[in-house]
This record gives structure tokens, C-alpha cells and sequence, in this order.
């Protein structure tokens, strides 16, 4: 199930980086209120992104939360990768809009993982505190 999950974390994190890499100029701009829009976009597109592969994925009850660490945890590797050599990954992007792009990573990682949890249904005793 992890590996399944994984998988599909490093197919979702290829399609991200290819959008960023053929399409990124248009998405990450220098202007002030485009790049908060474009910050703030982040989460909505994790959630997004964590439903739909969670779907996909068909885990069983109370699995989804260790599903959404396996999504999330190829692109939180592989992105830290992606800023240190941002000017060579992403020539056509700014490459001051390095740290915009680490931070938009870190919240769509973080987003994936919320959705996971959220979506996770415990047994009753499990709850305990």
C-alpha cells in the first residue's frame, strides 16, 4: 500500500514539475499580488490533488492518513532538490522566485497530508487521548 502510494507521489510530482518546468513563467510571477495569488493556490490544488489520489488509490478505512504520507513524501524530497538547483530546473522562471516556489511546495505537500488526516476514519478505540 505505502509503495503504491509512494508511486504515485513520484508520478504526481513528475506532472507538477513538468507543468512548473514547460508552463512555470506564467504561474510564478515577479509582480507582488500575482505571486501571493499564486502562494495561496498552493493548498487549494493539494487538497485537490490529495483527494483525487486517495480515490485512486481505493485504501482501506483508517489507511488514508499513511496513504497521504506516501503521496506527499516524494515530492517533499525531490523539491528540495528542485529549489537548490531552481535556476538550472526551472530556466524559464524568474530565479529569484526560488524561495516562492519552496514555500508553494512546502504548503502543497502540507496540504496533501491535512486532506490525508481529515480523511482518515478511526475505529472507536483508537480515539483515546
Amino acid at each position: 500500500m505505502i509503495l503504491r502510494a509512494m508511486g504515485l507521489g513520484f508520478v504526481l510530482w513528475l506532472v507538477v514539475a513538468a507543468i512548473f518546468r514547460f508552463g512555470g513563467q506564467y504561474f510564478f510571477l515577479p509582480d507582488e499580488s500575482t505571486r501571493l495569488w499564486a502562494f495561496l493556490s498552493a493548498p487549494v490544488v493539494g487538497v485537490a490533488a490529495a483527494f483525487v489520489c486517495l480515490k485512486l488509490l481505493k485504501e482501506a478505512r483508517g489507511d488514508e492518513g499513511e496513504a497521504a504520507i506516501g503521496v506527499a513524501l516524494p515530492g517533499l524530497l525531490l523539491n528540495g532538490f528542485l529549489t537548490h538547483e531552481f535556476p538550472r530546473a526551472f530556466p524559464n522562471i524568474d530565479p529569484t522566485l526560488d524561495a516562492t516556489f519552496g514555500a508553494w511546495c512546502l504548503l502543497f505537500a502540507a496540504s496533501i497530508l491535512f486532506m490525508g488526516l481529515s480523511m482518515t476514519k478511526l475505529a472507536p478505540q483508537d480515539e483515546r487521548v
